[in-house]
């Protein structure tokens, strides 16, 4: 049988692969249960080994503090399921939810890309009803409970899917990361204005001046709901250390200072016929050929997607970040978290308190506990451990 270079190249990257797919090593870690250290040996060996016999030299190389995150670092890279990276490193079926969700490029023609922000009833309908969400059982106290979707007593739905912000005229390329919250349960759409309604985690990334760099911060945007005639993210807040100096800063006005947009929308879904609240959020990416090199070249992929331009997110001023260049999030399960062996819990990376019950002036409690990663070719992986195999808690 002929072969081109290129259908050798790949028999070559699956026959490697299937080697760092089983891993070697052992380590029994909590979140999901099964073997962190075969994860995080397979992770050096992808990274050390692996990819640097097609030429590519990852800055750094992950090293999950959890079962789960490492499970969705390797099937971002890898472009395999969730459910394969467990299978092939004998972690037991049941520990976790999953769910993915292709990018808005390159999937198409439809589902248009989102370009207008927040979506209102028949654009959130048609993407709600062609997307995979998370279910929960909100809980005080939390974290939330990750459950099948099946599950009668499921009350929170939670959507993540990255999509190009503007028509398609030029790139096809993922340029924001798109979170979506259903609250099935608050159909009453009287929520107090000025309050904090929700609270909501978001792993962000200060992309150093020079472009070669990361810095995390962890961010709780506090949702609440402007006056009428304001923009719907105008009153809301994020809390975060932006300009690395040791000590939070609030900003307000989210969407003018670090990019990030928030609004509430009543309208029905598939899950409920019933008006009820969806919280939205839009994050810009921030994906570089220098950062996230994998993005760009990916060679143990059989799927014909990469990167062409830097997403850099959202250049705010230096005064809010320090030294740094701009913000956004990034596609990397981890590093998230204390490091591996610590014996401190990792918080999940995607958190939400929303409006508890369905009246007015009760806190919000626990609605949402997630990790996520996005993959090499756009689509956002989402999971989290269902609770008797869970030990993550949410920063807040």
């Amino acid at each position: 049988m002929n072969l081109s270079g290129r259908s050798f190249t790949f028999h070559l990257a699956r026959a490697v692969t299937a080697l760092w797919l089983c891993g070697t090593g052992a380590a029994v870690a909590g979140d999901g249960g099964g073997d962190l250290g075969t994860l995080n040996s397979a992770l050096l060996t992808l990274c050390n080994t692996t990819l640097p016999m097609f030429g590519v030299t990852v800055p750094f190389c992950p090293q999950a503090p959890t079962v789960t995150q490492g499970i969705l670092q390797l099937a971002a890279w890898n472009l395999v399921p969730n459910e394969m990276i467990g299978a092939t490193n004998s972690i037991p079926l049941g520990q976790r939810v999953n769910a993915g969700n292709p990018s808005i490029p390159p999937v198409g023609p439809t589902p248009q890309p989102i370009t207008t922000f927040p979506l209102q009833s028949a654009a959130l309908s048609t993407l709600l009803e062609n997307s995979v969400p998370l279910a929960f059982i909100s809980s005080s106290p939390g974290p939330a409970k990750a459950t099948q979707l099946s599950d009668p007593a499921a009350d929170i739905f939670f959507y993540a899917v990255a999509s190009l912000s503007s028509p398609p005229s030029q790139s096809v390329q993922p340029d924001t990361l798109y979170l979506f919250y259903d609250d099935t349960a608050r159909t009453n759409a009287n929520l107090p204005q000025g309050q904090i309604v929700a609270n909501i985690s978001l792993p962000l990334s200060v992309l150093s001046s020079d472009g070669t760099s990361e810095r995390l911060v962890s961010t709780t945007l506090q949702f609440r709901v402007p006056t009428a005639g304001k923009l719907p993210c105008s009153a809301s807040s994020v809390v975060g250390d932006f300009k690395g100096m040791g000590t939070a800063q609030t900003l307000t006005d989210p969407k003018a200072n670090i990019g990030v947009d928030c609004a509430v929308v009543f309208a029905s879904s598939r899950l409920s016929t019933k008006s009820h609240a969806i919280f939205e959020v839009a994050i810009p990416l921030v994906v570089t050929d220098t950062t996230d090199p994998l993005y760009f070249s990916n060679p143990i992929s059989n799927v014909s997607f990469s990167f062409t331009t830097d997403e850099i997110g959202f250049a705010s001023g230096s005064n809010i970040l320090g030294s740094g260049k701009s913000i956004g999030i990034g596609p990397a399960a981890v590093p998230l978290g204390p490091p591996p062996g610590t014996g401190m819990a990792a918080a999940y990376a995607l958190c939400a308190n929303l409006p508890g019950g369905n009246g007015n002036g009760q806190a919000p409690v626990p609605a949402v506990a997630a990790y996520y990663a996005i993959s090499t070719a756009g689509e956002t992986l989402l999971s989290a451990a269902v609770p008797s195999a869970s030990t993550s808690v949410c920063p807040f």
